[in-house]
């Protein structure tokens, strides 16, 4: 799939995809002859914007999801070796090249280049904060990457050190307190508006603050189980910090808007358009999720055996009605009679209830005939994580809050988000789901778990936090299915196989179970 496919419309010209694309010079930026050497920061946003919400959507999405089993892959095609964990460093080269670094980050760092007396200060803070969120993604993907020597090609740097995760970490941490402050400054200069896809510019730029300040505490999340890290701080900028400028709803939630447009759709709803049964629904999420009834299967996942009926009145009652695919067992053949991924990650379905099968066809070919309008968010940081960040921190670290009251918050913010009503989040959390007890162990195992559950989707996070806690318990693949890796739930991926060829400086690892991540040093759960 192609950026293109994705760029909306009028406000993304041809000319920003040239200005954005990747040259054969490691890092540099591509600027046509056509062009003005400088773009105004209105137009080059929603450019970096768009490439981040579809990198987060598509191969980056589907690798670390696999990974941590809320997908898995079958029909005997590319997606089956990721799902054994076999995954060539050649496939990593549009994520990590063309879209992260010569995309989103080449895009910011024009904008962090601007004048600042011709510049609205929130354009460098909402820069900033996205600078941030996507080198977190980064390293937690490589672990040692370019960072300082990042996007120089302009000076003649085609082949940056890699910095140590250890070293970006804390680094990012002082790029979001830079990013608040310019967020918080005033000008009468012309600020973001509707360039700004994510919230909407200078009106709604406390939402800008509030994500600066969640992600600075994901950030110390991760931070916060190494060895000699001073917790202390993080409970001083809780308490430094009002409760209004971190996540307060769903409202806040940092997620690129999709349209039920063709070319403007979700990339994983594109994704199955084009490569229709590669991507199933995971068994371990839907057996966590079966075993307590969730209600939020509903708009997770088609139900299995696929009916209209039960489509129309989903089986949210009982601890049954969804199925989901082992890891590693997708061979080359299509199971139909899988649950499917649904509405919450492709959008309304637009099919006509005379247009679905009836009758011997539904298990073959019931919820393939669904169509959806491909208008879902690609969600990329949930206040439902903000609660469960602030729950864990209170349980594990004494940071200020109550663990459970941020925990059941949690839970509430996903049901929501899933169009769920406040009565179905009562009930679940009455059911069992809502208090936090026993071992800390089993509390931290019960937290993750709903964790799971809430940032269904959401690229990256999910397996971060298996890597962090050992959580949720995944299917461990027989040794012999991927042997160069012994069946080990991947911690990182291959640099790609083009910046290795490029940068001398980039030493590939010998296989997908190390450990180059300086926060995956945990001593609980699944090893």
């Amino acid at each position: 799939m192609k950026i293109n496919k994705i760029i909306k419309g009028a406000l993304l010209s041809a000319a920003l995809l040239v200005a954005t694309s990747c040259s054969d010079d490691y890092l540099d930026i591509n600027v046509s002859p056509n062009l003005t050497s400088e773009n105004p920061p209105n137009l080059i946003l929603p450019s970096a914007q768009s490439t981040l919400g579809f990198s987060m959507g598509s191969d980056i999405h589907r690798y670390s999801l696999l990974f941590v089993q809320q997908l898995a892959a079958q029909n005997g095609r590319q997606t089956v070796e990721y799902d054994l964990y076999r995954l060539p460093p050649t496939e990593l080269n549009t994520s990590f090249r063309t879209n992260l670094y010569a995309g989103v980050l080449a895009d910011i760092e024009e904008i962090l280049r601007k004048d600042p007396a011709v510049t609205h200060p929130h354009y460098f803070g909402i820069a900033k904060v996205m600078k941030a969120f996507t080198y977190q993604i980064i390293t937690d993907l490589w672990g040692d990457v370019p960072f300082t020597e990042a996007i120089r090609a302009r000076t003649g740097n085609f082949q940056p050190a890699a910095d140590a995760s250890s070293d970006i970490y804390p680094a990012l941490v002082v790029l979001l307190d830079e990013a608040v402050a310019d967020l918080k400054q005033t000008s009468p200069l012309t600020g973001p508006s509707t360039d700004d896809f994510i919230y909407g510019g200078t009106t709604n730029i406390i939402r800008w603050i509030r994500l600066a300040n969640s992600l600075k505490l994901r950030l110390y999340l991760h931070m916060a189980n190494v060895p000699g890290f001073n917790t202390a701080q993080i409970a001083g900028f809780v308490s430094a910090t009002p409760a209004t400028e971190f996540m307060t709803a769903n409202a806040d939630n940092f997620r690129q808007p999709f349209a039920a447009l063709a070319q403007r759709q979700n990339p994983i709803h594109q994704f199955i358009l084009n490569r229709t049964d590669d991507i199933a629904v995971g068994a371990t999420i839907v057996n966590l999720m079966n075993a307590k009834a969730d209600p939020r299967r509903a708009s997770y996942f088609t139900p299995a055996p696929f009916s209209p009926a039960l489509l129309a009145a989903p089986p949210v009652a009982t601890n049954s009605g969804y199925r989901g695919l082992l890891s590693g067992q997708g061979g080359t053949g299509v199971d139909n009679t899988l649950s499917r991924l649904h509405t919450y990650v492709r959008g309304a379905v637009t099919t006509a209830p005379g247009a679905i099968p009836a009758g011997p066809a539904l298990t073959v070919s019931g919820a393939s005939a669904l169509a959806y309008d491909g208008s879902a968010p690609i969600r990329m940081f949930n206040f439902s994580e903000y609660n469960f960040i602030r729950a864990e921190m209170a349980m594990r670290y004494g940071v200020p809050g109550n663990a459970q009251t941020f925990y059941q918050a949690g839970i509430r913010a996903s049901f929501a988000d899933a169009g769920l009503t406040t009565a179905q989040a009562d009930a679940y959390l009455a059911n069992g789901a809502g208090t936090l007890t026993g071992p800390a162990n089993e509390m931290l195992k019960k937290l993750i778990e709903e964790k799971y559950g809430a940032n269904f989707m959401v690229a990256v996070e999910p397996w971060n936090d298996w890597r962090r806690t050992g959580y949720p318990l995944l299917n461990l693949l027989p040794a012999t299915l991927s042997p160069g890796n012994n069946g080990l739930v991947p911690r990182v991926l291959p640099y790609p196989q083009q910046e290795v060829d490029a940068n001398p400086k980039l030493v590939q690892r010998a296989s997908l179970s190390e450990k180059p991540v300086y926060w995956d040093v945990r001593t609980t759960g699944q090893q």
